[in-house]
């Protein structure tokens, strides 16, 4: 079954700071009758006639981007005019959002230039910093990260400088965004995470929304898809909450693709119809035909063929319209799936080679973008690190001036301070010779003082002297006794240790032979299996239909043989190597061996493969060739050659817990049906692929005790058989690939 194709956009945020505490005004037609009547009462080519075609331009923007671009220009058009030119930065900002819409890039760039210009004339900083931010925004729209950054990063100084923190938060989510383009996610979630509080706080919802879509885009690309789930529906909440359709539209398409992927159909159906319904409304292809090859998926998965069918052509033809070759892909591959579901092998081999070419083209695109992108990723690492060398000069010049003036200031507080000095010295000339006068009387008194303090002072010293020696003495024992106790207990240590690491070394041996033995035995286990799979005898009918069919001078049906024939030698010479494989291989390799079978049988019997919904066959691994023997019992000794007319073998995969439950039945004679019961048990007793299955359940057993069994069972009624098979459940990663 073919992966869904989700139509997810990273949403790039911009804000026109037209003038400083301007009020953010919504799309109401209401709202742009007033302001027309409003320019009416002022003819006059002034101040406040350019604010009102500014305020208007910003409301008709929304609902019709080229009728709004008459307002910014009749405001440069008398420019001379106006005394505030903040109007006239204004205009020429208001002028290059308009492009933007209109996806007219060079000209809005240019328009944003003339702003900026403005701006530095006036020293209007509020400007400055909305025109750094709305150029970064181009190159960022034109795939131009690098250059990006070299606006966004002063953008986003200055803005904090400013402290707005609001449109600091606006710029912090477009370099999120370009670190996402670059594929530094943990760097782009930092910026998103600085960003949302912000936007709370101010209650900005179109920037919350926008801040949990791209935290939804950062999971997806995670592959955890639950966490995209969560972040998409807050951010829908919100939208529906303030009746933003796009970003609804936006986000009910997000979840119908996440759904799909998930293998939910209904749910993602729900939220399809959704997006579809205002797709249609505003004319917005692109995203009605991802949301076409959605619902087609969804309808796979439910088998409702005719309606898959159905929305993959109108999503294939949409992209031919755009000429989106991701979507073509996608819904070439889709009804590729579904034809040959329906039993119209000439049509499915139609779209699966568009889809072989379609593909082709993607992985030149793809790898042309990848040397690309690394060219692009180097100047982006170079830009950041002459930006971050620059700020960290700047902030050198700053604290080496802020040292000058300190360096000034001590100087001068060290005049000072030398000038009360010498005052204090003269002062103490005078202070000196009153006291030198004293100090002569009281030394000779002394003298005689310290003549009997030497006198005392000998005798201590040679009794302290004498108490010193007794405490080396008593030292030097107490080192002896502790550095013998410590050795001894090194020793014993040591003794230990090695007595230690010699079990622990026995041990590793004893496992290491008991591992290595049951390698072994896993390897043999596996060749029977790979023996039993490709046996000579199956091989041998297969090339006598290929011969037969090309005879009957049915050179397709051959063709188709033998390309199943070659896919199925692969993947068996693929996973032979492994001791695991991903769940989706293994069951590619199945329906491959089983489609085989009944076209060499002339479709003498029907078969079906279905597992859980919650199962993801390509998180989980599986032991290869374990469960084809099963299915080569139940064709051979349960149908073929008992004239069955309503012969039908079906394969299930469910999980319970931690154990995958897979049941291989058929409707045939069964186990104890008296027709040819002799023949069946002899061939069943002695099949190598139940002996192998045996032996691999019981090596299973060995390496995860208990979790691992297989039985087989009469079917319903006496009438067929069942084999069942309990595996434990493995993830990618938890076992050996």
């Amino acid at each position: 079954m073919y992966r869904s194709a989700i139509f997810l956009k990273i949403t790039l945020l911009f804000v026109l700071l037209i003038l400083p505490g301007a009020v953010a005004c919504y799309a109401q037609n209401s709202k742009i009758d007033s302001l027309s009547s409003l320019l009416k009462n002022q003819p006059q080519q002034d101040d406040r006639r350019a604010e009102l075609l500014l305020l208007l331009a910003a409301e008709t923007m929304k609902l019709n981007p080229k009728q709004a671009l008459q307002y910014p220009d009749e405001v440069l058009a008398f420019q001379n005019n106006i005394k505030d030119k903040k109007s006239v930065s204004g205009a020429h900002r208001s002028k290059a959002a308009i492009m933007m819409y209109l996806s007219r890039h060079p000209e809005a760039l240019e328009s944003y230039n003339n702003g900026l210009s403005v701006d530095k004339s006036i020293n209007h900083e509020v400007g400055i910093a909305a025109g750094l931010a709305n150029i970064g925004l181009v190159y960022m729209t034109q795939s131009k990260f690098s250059e990006a950054l070299k606006y966004f990063l002063p953008a986003l100084k200055m803005q904090e400088k400013l402290k707005n923190e609001l449109n600091a938060a606006i710029v912090l989510v477009n370099i999120g965004i370009v670190h996402t383009e670059m594929r530094d996610y943990d760097q782009a979630l930092k910026n998103y995470e600085k960003a949302l509080p912000i936007f709370k706080k101010y209650k900005h919802t179109l920037g919350q929304t926008h801040v949990l879509s791209n935290f939804a885009i950062l999971h997806m690309k995670n592959k955890n898809l639950h966490e995209a789930i969560k972040y998409s529906k807050q951010a829908l909440q919100i939208a529906d909450s303030t009746g933003d359709i796009r970003t609804a539209a936006r986000e009910n398409g997000n979840l119908s693709g996440y759904y799909s992927e998930l293998r939910q159909p209904d749910l993602a159906l729900t939220y399809g119809t959704k997006a579809i319904a205002v797709n249609e409304k505003i004319n917005n292809k692109k995203s009605l035909g991802f949301n076409y090859q959605n619902f087609s998926d969804a309808y796979f998965q439910k088998h409702d063929y005719i309606k898959a069918k159905s929305y993959a052509l109108n999503a294939l033809k949409i992209a031919r319209e755009v000429d989106v070759a991701d979507l073509k892909r996608a819904a070439s591959l889709g009804l590729s799936e579904v034809y040959t579901a329906m039993n119209m092998p000439d049509s499915a081999f139609n779209y699966y080679k568009l889809y072989k070419v379609t593909s082709d083209s993607i992985l030149n695109d793809e790898k042309k973008n990848e040397i690309t992108r690394m060219g692009m990723q180097y100047e982006f690492d170079k830009t950041e690190a002459v930006y971050r060398e620059k700020q960290i000069l700047a902030e050198g010049q700053l604290k080496q001036q802020q040292l000058q003036l300190a360096l000034n200031r001590a100087e001068l507080q060290k005049g000072l301070q030398q000038t009360a000095l010498q005052k204090a010295l003269l002062e103490n000339e005078k202070l000196v010779s009153e006291e030198k006068q004293k100090q002569l009387i009281i030394s000779q008194n002394n003298e005689k003082l310290q003549s009997n303090k030497l006198n005392l002072l000998s005798q201590q010293q040679k009794f302290d002297q004498l108490e010193i020696r007794q405490l080396w003495l008593y030292g030097i024992l107490a080192i002896v006794s502790l550095l013998t106790v410590l050795i001894y207990l090194l020793n014993l240590s040591r003794i230990r240790k090695l007595k230690f690491a010699n079990t622990l070394q026995l041990r590793e041996a004893e496992q290491n032979n008991l591992k290595l033995e049951h390698q072994y035995q896993l390897s043999e286990s596996e060749l029977r299996a790979i023996r039993s799979q490709m046996n000579p005898h199956f091989i041998f009918n297969v090339l006598n239909s290929i011969e037969s069919y090309i005879m009957d001078n049915d050179k397709r049906t051959a063709s188709r043989l033998v390309q199943k024939f070659a896919s199925l030698s692969r993947l068996i010479l693929e996973n032979s190597i492994k001791s695991l494989i991903p769940a989706d291989k293994e069951w590619k390799a199945l329906r491959l061996y089983t489609e085989l079978e009944a076209m060499r049988y002339n479709n003498s019997f029907t078969y079906s493969f279905e597992h859980a919904p919650e199962i993801s066959l390509s998180t989980i691994l599986l032991p290869p060739m374990l469960i084809q023997p099963l299915i080569e019992n139940a064709i051979l000794h349960g149908i073929i050659g008992q004239a069955i007319t309503d012969a039908h073998i079906s394969v299930t995969m469910e999980q319970l817990e931690q154990t995958l439950i897979i049941k291989v039945s058929d409707n045939g004679i069964g186990l104890n049906s008296t027709s040819n019961k002799t023949l069946v048990n002899v061939v069943k007793e002695k099949s190598i692929g139940l002996k192998s299955i045996r032996e691999r359940i019981k090596l299973l057993n060995l390496q995860y005790p208990g979790s691992a069994s297989f039985s087989v069972e009469e079917g319903p009624e006496q009438r067929g058989t069942i084999a069942v098979i309990s595996l434990p459940v493995l993830g990618v990663g938890s076992g050996e690939i």
